[in-house]
């Protein structure tokens, strides 16, 4: 038991020998970019870069942090963008007047069309012929909010065409105000349809579409008015980053895709371009955060890329809820063939949190994102500003700055020491086990040494030679009786 206790006792020692005390663990950052501040404020925000987003390697942002000029880590708060509530537009059907090549360009009232003394327009005429149709004159009326967008429907089983738009208070001087294709497939029983013309920030009373691609039969025409949310709503698109240019590769199976982001962005939308034209399939999107983790659906959508002369469409961007898994995982229905050959490609669109840090100590400022080493330490911004009234001063990125040669030295130290830890720690392991089975070996030797040493005893033997002896003894008796 004493050589027992012994050798534990030296395996303990040099397993403590070979792990290091916590406070030894490295903060090492991965990359570190300049911050330029201005107007020495107490508090200064920066909306998280891309860059920050590929070297994190925390799914929360853990290890963000923001460090003085001293090499002092700063408080800060990390804040993910707030969704805009979103109304529904409200919908307003408006009329439309069908003008001849000849009048499309006129001043005042076209051919065909009077002005009221509201401002209204009144049709005086037939419609012209489908040969001489390439516009149609829109009236909006009085809008109250702003004119988001005018949703066409058409009669048309199968169209598609690009649009202008143009604007006017006076039917005489024409501003533009955007443009659009509009489309409408029927596939496989169902209706692949965009039918959204939107405007930008039109206020005008009038609008008119040039038909670039020959004028489709027209049902009706609605307007879309944007209240203040929607237009907040609208502007937060506005705001969105983008990665492009993912490559997706196949997988084992036919119509399965693979790619991943490179790091936690909240990925809020994804723009699928699919390899060939002429091309529809309905897709699943799947995403996890990691290997070890199952697949979840996060949305469906029928795909498609079209193409008709000079016009082509592709389907638009997919919306998510903010998702910052990396792998993602595509299944095409491949009953119509799939994508066909080439390689499928990805834009991941996102709204970056914003980072607010208050100016403690001297300049320079710096961002480092990157480490294993270090969790969260962000606190609310409510917290932070504490009620100042003070407004967060933007700040901007700078340039990338090396990371210190120390920090390298300390991470390609601790691996060794990470390594060399490892190694100590199973030779001692072995060495325990072995002096185990020494032990136990030398107890079980020694046993069968005192039994033998027991039964050659002097004693042992004469006692042996009696219980013989009176053995014979009564056998003799027996055979007598």
């Amino acid at each position: 038991m004493k050589r027992f206790l012994i050798v534990t006792g030296w395996c303990v020692a040099i397993s403590f020998m070979a792990t290091p005390p916590v406070a030894a663990a490295a903060d090492y950052f991965a990359r570190r970019f300049a911050l330029e501040l201005d107007s020495g404020a107490a508090y200064y925000s920066i909306k998280l870069p891309a860059a920050a987003y590929a070297a994190s390697r925390r799914g929360d942002l853990g290890d963000v942090r923001v460090f003085n000029g001293a090499g002092e880590p700063v408080p800060y708060s990390l804040d993910a963008p707030r969704d805009a509530a979103r109304t529904p537009p409200t919908l307003r059907t408006v009329r439309w007047f069908p003008l001849p090549v000849t009048a499309a360009d006129s001043a005042g009232a076209p051919l065909g069309v009077t002005i009221a003394a509201d401002g209204s327009l009144r049709t005086t005429a037939a419609p012209p012929a489908r040969a001489q149709h390439d516009t149609d004159l829109v009236d909006l009326g009085h809008v109250a909010g702003e004119a988001g967008a005018l949703v066409v429907h058409l009669r048309n089983d199968n169209y598609q065409g690009r649009v202008t738009v143009e604007s006017s208070n006076d039917l005489r001087s024409w501003q533009p105000a955007g443009d659009a294709q509009l489309l409408k497939v029927t596939y496989n029983g169902s209706t692949l349809s965009q039918d959204r013309i939107a405007l930008d920030a039109v206020r005008a009373r009038y609008v008119r579409l040039r038909w670039l691609d020959g004028a489709p039969y027209i049902e009706s025409i609605d307007l879309e008015v944007q209240t203040a949310s929607a237009d907040r709503a609208q502007r937060a698109d506005t705001q969105r980053e983008w990665r492009e240019g993912i490559v997706a590769h196949a997988g084992p199976t036919a119509g399965e895709y693979f790619f991943e982001t490179g790091g936690p962005y909240p990925v809020d939308r994804l723009r699928l371009n699919l390899p060939q034209p002429n091309t529809v399939a309905p897709a699943i999107v799947y995403s996890r955060p990691s290997l070890q983790t199952p697949w979840r659906e996060v949305s469906n959508a029928t795909l498609y890329r079209l193409h008709n002369g000079p016009v082509e469409q592709s389907n638009p961007s997919i919306e998510v809820a903010a998702d910052t898994d990396r792998q993602w995982r595509v299944v095409v229905d491949t009953r119509n063939g799939g994508l066909g050959s080439g390689a499928l490609t990805i834009a991941a669109g996102w709204r970056p949190a914003t980072l607010t840090f208050v100016a403690r100590g001297s300049a320079p400022f710096t961002l480092e994102v990157g480490s294993e080493a270090v969790v969260s330490s962000a606190v609310s911004r409510e917290d932070l500003l504490m009620g100042a009234s003070s407004v967060a001063v933007a700040a901007r990125l700078g340039e990338a700055l090396p990371v210190a040669p120390d920090d390298a030295d300390a991470q390609s130290a601790n691996k060794d020491k990470d390594a060399m830890r490892r190694y100590v720690l199973w030779a001692a392991l072995l060495l325990a086990v072995g002096s185990l089975g020494v032990i136990a070996w030398r107890l079980a030797r020694g046993a069968r040494v005192a039994a033998d040493a027991a039964g050659n005893a002097p004693g042992a033997t004469a006692d042996k030679a009696g219980n013989a002896g009176r053995a014979d003894g009564t056998g003799q008796s027996n055979r007598k009786a």
